[in-house]
């Protein structure tokens, strides 16, 4: 392996002017056009004749024979390099020129066209030859490199390698950090170390955060390089943290971008070879990205329609559902949980913004998508469908629950960042229903997670991480209509609302803190009021309401009319 980089790097890629400039023009005079030392030399042609025209990459070399007694066409060939992409000129002046005009010069500085002088006992053969041998063995290593690449590729295809090892294959050929992401801009692999702020990130959210894609100027970027359809050389951006530049190329498939693929730190004096490998690498990726998208398709249908039969307890007799579960290895024995992430006010959100179907619907997968990859990285056979506004999904808790409690709530957590992150401004709901046995358990655990879910929905309470068993009385009046909560919130609260109300008075709030904490001194410290004045207050509430205190089915009454209040927002 060492002996074959130390081979490779012995070989020396196409020429620039300033290589030249070192080994067969280290004699030559250069005295104008030096900001153009970096051209690439593609070809070095003889001009003795007015037919020969400039090409693209051409070093050209003239004794000015053609052009000796014209002053205006001598400054017109520094113009024709400079529009043809020539790389530069040598020129021999003696005979013939004996001295360049000083309008030439300009020219070439100003279109900055390196332009040398040799000294007349100088054979252009002698200078040419070496160039010609450099370039000739130059292209025969890019073509045996290019062989080489597309045969790695092909051989990754073949053998059925999916895109993480197209993308370790990439990363180890150039040396460099990779990172693939599909159209969203999620990630889908990932080679290499870079200690690029950016590509940390992307990592750990497991894709470029929508901060970075919102920016104006990676938006120009991407555009770019959409349009271009090859690999762009794109410069850093430090204020999203790309603090280094990288080439970025598009997966593309009949005209649709399936991904991109962005290649860091690449070596510079190998960049030729890292756009060859790439556009290689993008071709075997389409193929790639288009297999995994269908095979994903397909055993994601398979999966959602085993979980859509037991949340509907449509799965037949239980040992079908443990055939199928075994097919798809999902653990069907010990306990599990039913999970629900709700977008908020997801009718609100279309209304105001008046999107289009295929918007809502490309929108709908995007959230699938990105709810499913939170919560595979938790529970890797864990079953997930999406279905309309929602993500529903079994999560295998498996024989021994543990603590579930706080891991089901870190991962509804994790899912409502990842959605903030996604789109800002966009929250989600996420539900938890307690453990239930499997397969028959399920149906009953998805009702009581829907029935919860519809009633926070129904109290506007948004953003919420909740589990059923939980929830006590709450989850509990949650499934009580709202015309019934209202009617027994206003018969046991009434009077003190009304005189609150008309009197700018506080009695509701002394007999939440009364009850609540069970005594009047912790009440009267709650309230940061006088013990005297609590009293004050309790009697005053006895009388306009006509309550006894005491009593401990009254205290009961009013203690869930005021839970009921707080759920309304009364």
């Amino acid at each position: 392996m060492a002996t074959k980089k130390a081979a490779e790097a012995e070989v020396q890629p196409r020429p620039t002017v300033r290589d030249a400039m070192r080994s067969v023009l280290a004699n030559a005079k250069l005295i104008a056009g030096g900001e153009g030392l970096d051209h690439p030399i593609e070809w070095v042609r003889l001009m003795e004749t007015p037919e020969v025209q400039p090409r693209a990459g051409d070093l050209m070399f003239t004794s000015g024979f053609p052009i000796k007694d014209d002053i205006a066409a001598q400054i017109r060939l520094v113009g024709r390099i400079s529009d043809s992409g020539g790389a530069g000129l040598v020129v021999r002046p003696l005979p013939y020129l004996r001295k360049l005009p000083p309008e030439m010069l300009s020219e070439a500085d100003r279109l900055n066209v390196p332009l040398f002088t040799i000294a007349a006992d100088v054979q252009f053969i002698d200078l040419m030859a070496p160039l010609l041998e450099r370039i000739i063995n130059a292209e025969h290593w890019r073509l045996k490199r290019s062989i080489e690449i597309h045969r790695r590729f092909t051989e990754l295809v073949l053998d059925g390698k999916g895109v993480t090892e197209i993308c370790r294959t990439l990363a180890e050929l150039l040396e460099s950090s990779v990172v693939i992401e599909d159209a969203s801009f999620h990630l889908l692999a990932h080679a290499g170390s870079s200690a690029d702020p950016h590509r940390k990130e992307t990592i750990q959210r497991q894709g470029t955060p929508q901060r970075v894609l919102f920016d104006p100027q990676i938006q120009r970027m991407l555009r770019e390089v959409e349009a271009n359809r090859a690999p762009v050389k794109v410069p850093p951006f430090p204020h999203v943290g790309m603090s280094r530049e990288r080439l970025i190329a598009p997966i593309l498939a009949g005209g649709q971008v399936l991904g991109y693929i962005s290649v860091l730190d690449h070596p510079p004096h190998n960049e030729e070879l890292a756009f060859m490998a790439i556009e290689q690498a993008a071709l075997v990726l389409a193929l790639a990205v288009a297999k995994e998208r269908e095979l994903s398709e397909v055993e994601g249908r398979v999966r959602g329609e085993f979980l859509e039969d037991l949340l509907h307890g449509t799965y037949g007799d239980e040992s079908a559902a443990q055939r199928r579960a075994r097919h798809l290895g999902y653990p069907l024995s010990g306990s599990h949980i039913v999970m629900l992430v709700d977008i908020d006010d997801f009718r609100g959100f279309n209304k105001a913004r008046q999107i289009s179907e295929d918007a809502i619907q490309a929108l709908k997968r995007d959230f699938l998508r990105r709810v499913t990859g939170v919560v595979r990285t938790s529970y890797a056979r864990a079953l997930v469908q999406g279905r309309s506004d929602q993500v529903v999904s079994l999560l295998p808790l498996g024989t021994e629950a543990g603590d579930h409690q706080i891991r089901v709530h870190a991962l509804g957590v994790q899912i409502q960042q990842a959605i903030a992150d996604w789109k800002p401004g966009f929250t989600v709901s996420v539900g938890f229903s307690g453990p239930a046995e499997a397969p028959a358990g399920v149906a009953g655990s998805l009702r009581e997670v829907t029935s919860v879910m519809e009633s926070l929905a129904r109290f506007k309470r948004w953003s919420q991480v909740v589990a059923v068993p939980e929830l006590g009385l709450t989850g509990l009046l949650a499934a009580v209509t709202d015309e019934r909560l209202v009617d027994y919130s206003r018969r046991h609260l009434g009077p003190l609302i009304k005189h609150d109300a008309t009197r700018k008075g506080n009695l509701v709030a002394t007999l939440r803190a009364y009850l609540e904490t069970g005594e009047q001194q912790q009440a009267a410290q709650r309230l940061r009021v006088h013990p005297n004045t609590l009293r004050y207050r309790l009697d005053r509430i006895r009388e306009i309401s006509g309550v006894d205190l005491e009593d401990p089915e009254t205290r009961l009454n009013l203690a869930v009319a005021l839970r009921v209040q707080a759920l309304l927002g009364m």
